[in-house]
Parts: C-alpha cells; structure tokens; sequence
C-alpha cells in the first residue's frame, strides 16, 4: 500500500498502545497511508491479571504523539472493549473529535497467565469467559458501535479483524483462545454479509508466532518451549520460512485490507504466519 491511499479517512485502531505491539504497528501504519487515526486502549492494569502486559497511559499518549509527529490527527481513547458504555462513549469521542470512523482495525485481544492459559478442564470459568469477551464480544461491540454510524452516514467503510492461526488449528494450554479466535472468523464473515449491502467490507488476519513481547528473551512463549534453544528448534520445526513474524508485517496486511487495493475483498481470513499454517 502506498502513502496518501487512506488521505481523508478516520481509522479507529484497538490495543494502540503496548510497544512492540500489532496495534501499535496499525496505528502508525494508517497514518503513514494518510489516515487520521483514533487509537484505543485500556491503558489501565487488568486487576484479575496483573501479568498480561495491559499498556499504560503514557504509551497510549505516546502513539498518539507519533502520529501526530507524522502530520496526521489523532486521539487517544480510553475504554475496556468488553464493555459496551465504554466502547460507545469512545466512539463517540473519536467520531466527535476526528469525523466518522470509515476504517476499523480491531486488534485488541489475546491470552496469557491469568487470561485462559492452561488446561482446558482446569481453567476457571472466569478466564474462559473473559477471553472470550475481550476477542470476540470485545470485537462485536467496537464494529458495531463503528459499522452502525458508517451505515448511517452512507459512506461505507472497511473493517479488519485480528483472528490468529490458533482460529483455524488446536494448540495445547491456550483452548479458549482457540476457540476465541475461531468465533472471530465466522463473526468477520457473518458481518462481511450482512453489512456487504452497506458497501463494508470486513476481514480478517490470522497471525502465526509473532515477534512482540511474548517472544522476548524469557518471554511467556520462550518459557513454553523450553528457553532460547527451544525457540530455535521450535522456529526450525514449525515455521517454514524459518522465522518469527513482526508485528509491522501483519499491520502491513491489515493496512493492505483496508485500503482501496482490496476493494474487492470481503469475508476473508488471511493467514500472516511464514508458512506456519496453510489452512
């Protein structure tokens, strides 16, 4: 995609802030493309889950600062996507500040200690359920809050979807996040249907293993393979192309969704995982 293709729209972007993040990428890759850019986070702890990694409010701030750095407008917007009042108000806020939202990225989501990880049959009912309203209730509210002003406005609009590989194949100790991200391409594909009359079109990505903080030294997925040697067995034993992905790379494909190159894409689950899954 190139710059100045999304000159004059209003993207809103969820899970904006964590550095190194897919959501951050997005923001800044939107920009880039000419867009004004309203970038939503929680930017608060979870008080269930300290160790998920939730950003903070100055590196929500920050984002916003490189976009506006880049000359683009920008806004940042607070709310905790499982719940439909904060989701609306944050809307507005953006819709009120930047104009109608026509560009969705909804990238917030995920898993970890505290938040679905772990044996399905031991998993407390508590996680499962917030893992689910995080990725896909979490997903619903913020296109609906979005598509239901882009149908008013009569402008049409595009919405992406971060689904995962763990949406189209099983992977042991995450179940819920597998079934998560699974609701969330059949979601994608309901939406592309329905609001396809509106002139929307909505897809989704399917990251594979992705370099963000998880895969830090002694990150979350290090310790679940085995350290830095099980790292590079498990890149060399699962990934065909023999690498982790970045997260500028999947926002590159969200970007690519939501620009005019894809105007004749809608309903699709694209797979960015250097082969890892071909399904």
């Amino acid at each position: 995609m190139t710059d100045g293709q999304l000159t004059g729209r209003v993207a809103l972007v969820t899970g904006a802030a964590r550095p190194r993040g897919i959501g951050r990428a997005t923001a800044l890759a939107l920009a880039r493309a000419g867009a004004d850019v309203a970038c939503l986070d929680i930017a608060r702890p979870y008080e269930s889950a300290p160790d998920h990694g939730v950003a903070t409010s100055d590196e929500l701030d920050q984002v916003v600062d490189e976009i506006t750095a880049l000359g683009r407008r920008a806004v940042a917007v607070r709310a905790d996507i499982a719940i439909g009042d904060e989701v609306d108000a944050a809307v507005q806020l953006a819709t009120e500040t930047l104009g109608i939202i026509t560009v969705v990225a909804n990238v917030a989501g995920g898993s970890g200690p505290g938040f679905g990880m772990g044996p399905l049959i031991a998993l407390p009912e508590a996680e499962f359920r917030h893992v689910l309203d995080v990725n896909v209730v979490g997903t619903w509210l913020v296109s609906r809050a979005c598509a239901s002003r882009m149908v008013a406005a009569g402008e049409g609009g595009r919405i992406c979807n971060v689904s995962s590989q763990a949406g189209k194949r099983a992977f042991a100790m995450i179940g819920a996040y597998c079934a998560a991200k699974a609701a969330v391409i059949l979601l994608t594909q309901t939406m592309a249907l329905e609001l396809g009359p509106s002139g929307i079109s909505v897809n989704a990505v399917c990251p594979g293993t992705v370099d963000t903080d998880l895969i830090n030294p002694n990150g979350l997925f290090e310790q679940l393979v085995g350290g830095a040697a099980g790292l590079k067995a498990f890149i060399a034993r699962e990934i065909p192309l023999g690498r982790l992905q970045s997260a500028e790379e999947i926002a590159a494909t969200i970007a690519w969704l939501l620009s005019p190159d894809a105007a004749a894409i809608t309903g699709e689950a694209i797979n960015v995982s250097a082969g890892q899954t071909m399904v």
